[in-house]
């Protein structure tokens, strides 16, 4: 079994109020908004979708970088003490180097400029 991701089309959406299934709502006739509803019944245009998903988008980044840095503070301590015990500590060493250098790599994601979409323009 490979244990790889896959980058595949999802099979859908996921409501950014609850986190549940979002099907799309029949669209009757042109010009008429893309939207969605989920099970439990929030109704949202694709826009507010789009401008949601990208506000949690940054909100999980920001905690994957806060914990990589906080892993990379424990291993930190946990080298010492290890040190203090006379043990070896090259392990914890250099697992807090990995957590910063992933940390580096989301903090650039996040300082990034993002394309965000303008509704309504075309182009």
């Amino acid at each position: 079994m490979d244990n790889g991701y896959t980058l595949e089309e999802p099979l859908s959406f996921s409501c950014p109020e609850c986190g549940g299934v979002l099907r799309p709502l029949e669209i009757e006739q042109a010009g008429q908004v893309r939207s969605y509803r989920c099970h439990i019944g929030h109704v949202l245009t694709a826009e507010a979708v789009l401008v949601a998903q990208f506000a949690l988008l940054e909100s999980k980044l920001g905690g994957c970088l806060a914990l990589l840095t906080e892993r990379a503070d424990l291993c930190r301590k946990l080298a010492a003490d290890a040190e203090r015990r006379g043990e070896e500590s090259g392990q914890y060493e250099a697992a807090a180097r990995e957590c910063l250098k992933r940390a580096e790599a989301i903090k650039a994601l996040l300082e990034s400029d993002w394309i965000q979409p303008v509704f309504g323009s075309r182009g």
